[in-house]
C-alpha cells in the first residue's frame, strides 16, 4: 500500500475545521490548557505522519476525537501527571460559554470520563453509538455515565444555586 502524502495546505484546512474539536475534548479531558495545547499538537503532527486514508470527512473527524481520547488518557495515567501539583487553567474553558460560570464550576467536579461523554454528547452532538465506539463502550454504559453526568451536573448547579440564595 502506497503511504498516504498529506501537504501542508491539507493540515492546515484539517487544523482549521478540525483544531477547535480537538483542544475542546483535549480540555473537557484534562482540565488544563497547557496539556490542552499539547494533547492539540500531538493530534496534528500525528495526523501529518499517519499512513491512514480518510473515506470521508465524518472518518477524519472520528479518527481526530479518537487519537485526542488516547493522548488524553495516556496523559491522565502517566506516572508524571499523578506526581506533579497541577494548577488550575489559566484561561478559561473553551466550552461551556463563559456566561455560565455556574456549569463551568459543577463541570470541574466530574470525572474525566463523564466530562468528555457530556462533551461529546452536547458539544460535539454525537449519539450514543458514536460516542461508544470512539470511547470502546458499549451503548448502554454510554448512556449509564451520561445519566450519571446529568444527575451530578443537577446536584451540583443545585447546591450552587443554594449558595448564592
Amino acid at each position: 500500500m502506497k503511504p498516504v502524502q498529506r501537504t501542508g495546505e491539507w493540515i492546515r484546512q484539517a487544523m482549521a475545521r478540525h483544531g477547535q474539536r480537538v483542544y475542546a475534548l483535549a480540555f473537557a479531558r484534562t482540565r488544563s490548557a497547557f496539556d490542552a495545547e499539547d494533547i492539540y499538537q500531538e493530534v496534528f503532527l500525528r495526523l501529518l505522519t499517519c499512513d491512514t486514508p480518510f473515506e470521508s470527512e465524518e472518518h477524519l473527524k472520528a479518527w481526530l476525537i479518537r487519537v485526542t481520547h488516547n493522548l488524553s488518557c495516556n496523559l491522565l495515567r502517566s506516572a508524571w501527571r499523578r506526581l506533579t501539583v497541577t494548577l488550575p487553567p489559566e484561561q478559561p474553558a473553551p466550552t461551556p460559554a463563559p456566561e455560565c460560570p455556574q456549569l463551568h464550576g459543577a463541570l470541574e467536579k466530574l470525572s474525566p470520563r463523564c466530562r468528555e461523554i457530556i462533551h461529546l454528547f452536547y458539544y460535539e452532538d454525537m449519539d450514543v453509538k458514536a460516542i461508544g465506539e470512539i470511547l470502546g463502550m458499549r451503548p448502554s454504559a454510554v448512556r449509564a455515565q451520561l445519566t450519571r453526568g446529568r444527575q451530578k451536573l443537577k446536584a451540583q448547579l443545585e447546591k450552587g444555586g443554594q449558595d448564592h440564595a
